[in-house]
């Protein structure tokens, strides 16, 4: 009699075990499963936050583009410098602001084409007297970027001059010999500090590639810059948004009170780093969940270069023959880079 009871007693356990076997083998698959359904939300809303980005990338690229059909030049009152509205998108909201970076001066244009660019040198050293900056920084910022070891007009090298004016006593060698990828990396040299690189950074920018100064959207103290003794204060009336002229062409600009003192060997020098036209934006995309104010909402952000250019001529016969006046409107608006943050970025 206890034999069976024995049996009916191990019959019981196996299958309490199984039970629990399954019942653990059950729960580590639901709680697996949970981990791979919110992976894939997650990499989905990555992938949806992405998709919106180069929504509003195309966004600016059509504002610019159709602005430039419309005129040749380039200012506050075009379409594309006007505050855009966040609007929604699926469950998000895309936030997109557009900048100048022509109305800025490129850091990078100080070395170009093989050779320094003494014109763009001069302004430089003018913008940074005027914000209480040393004028020889600008040398500093050229030396970095020219591919030779010594420093600019002089026989000293670089490395033993630039390291023993560095506070930390070494030179950053990330950055020299080479163009520069963000204006933060200004701090890195010699003779600027913090509070120098806050008063200098609404005036510049580096943009990889050549980009000349629109006098449409220059600062005051940019375009004093441009003459040796020029004044910011003398260009504040001109410059008020609310009556700024728009230069149709860069000999506009000499007839201007500060300007009209300026010789024509000046005038060349300064000739290719000027224009109307803007050739490069930088734009700032911000990606949200729609609905929610709350600080910890899931957002992306992300700086997308912009580049507007003529297209290139194809077909063209000698001195332009078979081009019309629509080919010349026509810009490429085109993406240079784009940089994604986990928080909002200064700009």
């Amino acid at each position: 009699m206890n034999a069976p009871s024995h049996q009916r007693g191990m019959a019981l356990l196996t299958v309490l075990l199984l039970v629990v076997s399954i019942t653990v083998v059950a729960g580590a698959m639901l709680a697996s499963q949970k981990i791979v359904i919110r992976r894939s939300a997650l990499v989905f809303t990555q992938d949806q936050m992405q998709a919106d980005i180069q929504t509003g990338t195309v966004l600016a690229q059509t504002l610019i583009r159709a602005d430039s059909e419309l005129n040749q030049t380039d200012s506050a009152t075009d379409a594309w410098a006007q505050p855009i509205n966040d609007y929604p998108l699926g469950e998000h909201r895309i936030g997109v602001q557009i900048r100048d970076e022509s109305s800025r001066f490129n850091i990078n244009n100080l070395y170009h084409d093989g050779q320094a660019d003494t014109a763009a040198l001069a302004v430089l050293e003018r913008l940074l007297q005027q914000l209480d900056i040393d004028p020889e920084l600008a040398t500093v910022i050229l030396d970095y970027q020219d591919p030779d070891s010594q420093v600019h007009n002089d026989s000293a090298d670089e490395q033993a001059i630039y390291q023993a004016a560095s506070s930390t006593g070494s030179v950053n060698s990330m950055i020299t010999n080479q163009s520069f990828a963000h204006i933060t990396e200004l701090q890195s040299l010699p003779m600027m500090d913090d509070a120098s690189f806050a008063r200098l950074q609404p005036f510049i920018s580096a943009v990889p590639y050549y980009v000349p100064i629109n006098i449409n959207t220059a600062s005051p103290e940019l375009l004093a810059a441009l003459v040796a003794g020029g004044e910011p204060s003398a260009l504040m009336t001109l410059m008020q948004p609310a009556t700024r002229p728009v230069f149709e062409s860069v000999d506009m600009l000499w007839s201007q009170p500060l300007f009209v003192g300026v010789n024509d060997e000046n005038k060349k020098a300064l000739a290719s780093l000027l224009s109307v036209e803007s050739s490069a934006f930088m734009v700032l995309i911000n990606v949200r969940e729609a609905g929610s104010r709350d600080a910890n909402t899931r957002q992306r952000f992300a700086t997308v270069l912009l580049a507007k250019q003529k297209p290139a001529q194809q077909g063209a016969g000698i001195n332009g023959a078979g081009t019309n006046a629509s080919d010349e409107r026509a810009r490429v608006v085109s993406v240079v880079s784009q940089r994604l943050w986990a928080f909002r970025p200064l700009f």
